[in-house]
């Protein structure tokens, strides 16, 4: 064997011995499992305390964060119909970290401009609970039952509350009032919350928020009073009773009922690596089981929604191509949804 074989070869061995030492060490760093999370997670709400969306995150979040072994921290971030919460979530590192918690109003965005976030960007990690449009009036209100709201309507330039324009209370109002051919004057509120205060207070005449999380209390007390539920069974109310549905007036909205009601949900951006966004899945599922969770869905009379992973997905995407090109239609969006990539249902 020549001088240059043995210098070929002895580089041959060499290499050999150093990929063998460094797949060793590879091999017991892939063995080793990343602890993560290792600081609090944050989830940002879009909504001001009180309202349906941030009770549902304090309930979730002690849950999650017995999964998680960290502190989920809920931290409100209202406006722009949640578009401000969804905009600064999206802005964050994909690391698991900031997670959002939209309602069914981020499927307007693509019309309303709120946002240029869509489900896109915006992944769904489930939809817990199902929301509960009523229309409201204040306990002294003239207006006795729904076919005198309606009556108001069609006379033209009452005022309602709502969260904003597209937002979760706004679509159902918009439904209703069109079929009836109304024409009224929506003010908006930060939150559902603020929306029944609104009605309580007589600032507006008459309003749309939740019949439980928002409403329930002030509807219990007396303080304002429920016409009718956007479905088309009508709702038990705990500690009130049976509230009419709303095809019960208005029975050509029974095939829009889909694109009016709303929902509850949490969301993450896209891009977190799947090892994590399995552990945030996993506490997800395991906070909304939680027996503490299903008491206060079940004392509070909420409709459960059930939605994980890409049902939850399919979810999102079909609200948004059927709520963004209504509003589009009926011309009161801002932009076409076709601009954003949202193609017609």
């Amino acid at each position: 064997m020549n001088r240059r074989s043995t210098w070929i070869g002895c580089v041959v061995v060499f290499s050999l011995v150093v990929s063998a030492i460094f797949a060793g060490c590879g091999g017991q760093q892939a063995g080793k499992a990343e602890k993560w999370p290792t600081r609090p997670i944050t989830l940002i709400v879009g909504f001001a305390p009180g309202g349906g969306m941030d009770v549902m995150c304090r309930a979730l979040a002690p849950e999650m964060a017995k999964k998680l072994g960290v502190e989920v921290v809920v931290q409100n971030m209202p406006g722009a119909g949640s578009g401000t919460a969804a905009d600064f979530v999206i802005k964050q590192a994909a690391d698991g970290y900031t997670l959002f918690a939209p309602s069914s109003a981020v499927a307007t965005f693509p019309a309303m401009a709120n946002s240029n976030v869509t489900y896109k960007e915006m992944g769904m990690l489930a939809i817990p609970i199902i929301a509960e449009p009523t229309f409201l009036v204040h306990k002294n209100s003239p207006v006795k039952n729904m076919n005198d709201l309606i009556a108001l309507w069609k006379k033209g330039g009452s005022t309602g509350s709502n969260t904003g324009a597209g937002g979760l209370w706004h679509i159902p109002q918009v439904l209703s009032v069109n079929a009836v051919g109304g024409n009224v004057k929506y003010v908006p509120y930060p939150s559902g919350k603020d929306t029944a205060m609104a009605v309580a207070k007589g600032d507006v005449e008459w309003g749309t928020s939740g019949a439980l999380m928002e409403a329930g209390g002030l509807i219990v007390e007396g303080l304002i009073r429920p016409l009718a539920i956007f479905s088309d069974k009508p709702y038990q109310l705990v500690g009130y009773g049976e509230i009419p549905p709303i095809t019960q007036f208005i029975p050509e909205l029974k095939d829009k009922i889909v694109a009016g009601a709303g929902w509850r949900g949490l969301a993450y951006k896209k891009g977190i690596p799947k090892d994590r966004l399995d552990k945030i899945a996993e506490a997800t599922k395991f906070a909304i089981e939680s027996e503490s969770f299903q008491q206060m869905v079940k004392k509070n009379g909420l409709i459960a929604g059930n939605y994980y992973g890409a049902e939850a997905d399919k979810a999102y995407e079909q609200t948004t191509r059927i709520q963004s090109w209504l509003l589009h239609d009926l011309k009161i969006s801002r932009r076409s949804p076709e601009t954003m990539g949202v193609l017609r249902p």
